[in-house]
């Protein structure tokens, strides 16, 4: 086997992506690890910034090998006093680990850790945090840096339709989001039904992996970290309900599965269906044959033979059928449910959904 390869949890990994990096790089490297002081090796003393469910599982590992006083000797938390911070908050109080509340002050910081570990945190770290630790901060991001930087990677990977996902430890830098040196990368692959909800929860425990893994030799991982690419750089903004609509017009099948897959654990897709405004909860990629050539984008059409209500995608076209979803004042309901109650009384004129412009928030 390859000297630079090793196994973490069945995945293959290059080790400290010694490849890519150039002798400048280990020099400046070198020379900023030995301008700070007040590190002096592991078991190292970590304070951990994180806010949702996706942080939880790197704070559990981190916590379970602090228990062993190993690697790491002290973990202590900080985390948003309101809303997906209760997550992290409620296992640091479980694992009766120190608690503190975003923004803190750093003489609560300074001299007492080696580190700082942040996960899903949301939070533009200042400068005069980043310098109380001797080492540094690290974050867990859940691409492949340079791809998808920004505060939604796993919404945009599923939206985008990618193949392949990962995760990349990089050093934090003051001022801007998600552009410091890599650390450790590693990727894995995406299953064309895979949801974004079940990707988080793969790339959360990959990260927790790969977090413990940098920790075993941790000043060589931070030693050996190498500049991001210059080239793939992709955005993930955060995202509101209005990714949810379809525009039936310019959107082919494939965009809107992905579109679903995406979001179908955050919000439903909108259409709208004679002026009122429906969710559709399930949706699946369909194939059609021998189907009429002069349907248009949004036209309903029901497949008798399967029980399957589907859609007229626009743009490269294809179909979609539509699983399950959810008129107002009604009950959720099936593609078929749909069919017999809304769609078969209409003329074939009128069996259509049209384009939603823009979100109703009373739906």
């Amino acid at each position: 086997m390859n000297s630079n390869l090793f196994k973490l949890g069945g995945f293959k990994i290059h080790n400290n992506l010694l490849i890519v990096l150039g002798k400048s790089s280990f020099s400046h490297s070198t020379v900023s690890l030995k301008n700070k002081c007040g590190s002096k090796g592991p078991p190292w003393r970590v304070m951990f910034f994180g806010n949702d469910d996706f942080s939880v599982k790197s704070l559990q590992m981190l916590t379970s090998k602090m228990r062993t006083q190993t690697i790491i000797s002290k973990v202590d938390v900080v985390t948003t006093s309101t809303g997906n911070g209760i997550n992290v908050r409620s296992f640091a109080k479980e694992e009766k680990l120190d608690l503190y509340d975003w923004p803190i002050n750093t003489t609560l910081i300074d001299g007492k850790y080696d580190i700082g570990v942040v996960v899903s945190f949301g939070r533009l770290i200042p400068e005069k945090i980043i310098k109380c630790f001797p080492l540094g901060m690290i974050n867990v991001h859940a691409s492949l840096l340079p791809r998808w930087r920004g505060a939604a990677p796993i919404i945009y990977s599923i939206l985008n339709g990618d193949l392949t996902s990962g995760v990349t430890i990089m050093k934090i830098q003051p001022r801007r989001f998600d552009i410091g040196e890599i650390v450790r990368q590693h990727s894995c692959s995406v299953d064309k039904d895979e949801t974004a909800e079940e990707l988080k929860k793969k790339l959360s425990d990959m990260g927790g992996r790969l977090l413990i893994d940098s920790f075993k030799e941790l000043k060589r991982s931070l030693r050996y970290a190498v500049p991001q690419s210059e080239n793939g750089i992709t955005y993930a903004p955060k995202v509101d309900k209005n990714l949810s609509i379809i525009n039936w017009e310019v959107t082919d099948s494939n965009s809107v599965y992905n579109k679903y897959r995406a979001l179908c654990g955050l919000w439903p897709l909108i259409t709208t269906w004679h002026g009122t405004s429906i969710k559709l909860l399930k949706v699946c990629n369909y194939q059609m044959i021998n189907i009429e050539t002069q349907l248009k984008p949004g036209d309903l059409i029901y497949d008798k033979q399967r029980q399957k209500l589907f859609v007229k995608c626009g743009g490269k076209g294809g179909f979609v059928s539509i699983e399950k979803l959810k008129v107002p004042g009604h009950k959720t309901m099936s593609g078929k449910d749909f069919f017999n109650g809304f769609v078969y009384m209409k003329p074939n004129s009128e069996r259509k959904f049209d384009s939603e412009q823009q979100f109703d928030s009373n739906i």
